[in-house]
């Protein structure tokens, strides 16, 4: 009997708790929703390759060398969008957001603020960043259909790094933009 009254307070102290804190749980809940679409929604346009390629003229010179190189346009109709290869993963959706959010602070700054946009410096800096995990997240099969058995030796010293590990970038330096 004590247990069984024991049990009937721990019971109808759970449900005030639920009672009295219920509602603003599922208020909370609700406005997080709203948050997570509106968020989304509101990145869905700026995310696209073409808005940064036509709405920012330091971007342009890249976004037309990225729709002639073999990442923007191709004969498999597979196109990589700039976020792809500039961003974290999207499957990393906090890391997404936040370098997102990051990238496009320093670039809006960087427009209004900002001193001569150098195309070269940018280009440099942005290829020393370049690590071989984005192009290995699309580029799974690398081995399957190797040029040339330098290019297999070289794909496998990539895909199995050594003390002085090879960069895609390296070889494959205007994949991503034409000169």
């Amino acid at each position: 009997i004590a247990k069984l009254r024991f049990m009937k307070k721990i019971i109808s102290r759970i449900f005030g708790v639920v009672k009295k804190w219920g509602l603003a749980f599922i208020a909370g809940l609700a406005f997080a929703l709203l948050c997570f679409i509106g968020i989304n929604a509101a990145m869905e346009p700026v995310s696209k390759s073409e808005y940064c390629g036509t709405n920012c003229h330091e971007m342009n010179t890249a976004y037309q060398s990225w729709q002639l190189s073999v990442h923007g346009a191709n004969s498999k109709g597979l196109r990589a969008e700039c976020s792809d290869c500039h961003l974290p993963s999207k499957e990393k959706y906090f890391t997404y957001i936040a370098a997102k959010a990051y990238e496009g602070g320093k670039d809006v700054y960087k427009h209004y603020f900002g001193g001569e946009y150098d195309v070269e410096e940018v280009r440099q800096r942005v290829s020393e960043r370049m690590s071989n995990e984005k192009c290995l997240s699309c580029h799974v099969d690398l081995l399957a259909k190797p040029g040339s058995e330098i290019a297999k030796t070289i794909h496998t010293d990539v895909l199995n790094p050594s003390d002085t590990p090879q960069r895609c970038v390296e070889c494959h330096e205007e994949v991503g933009h034409q000169r």
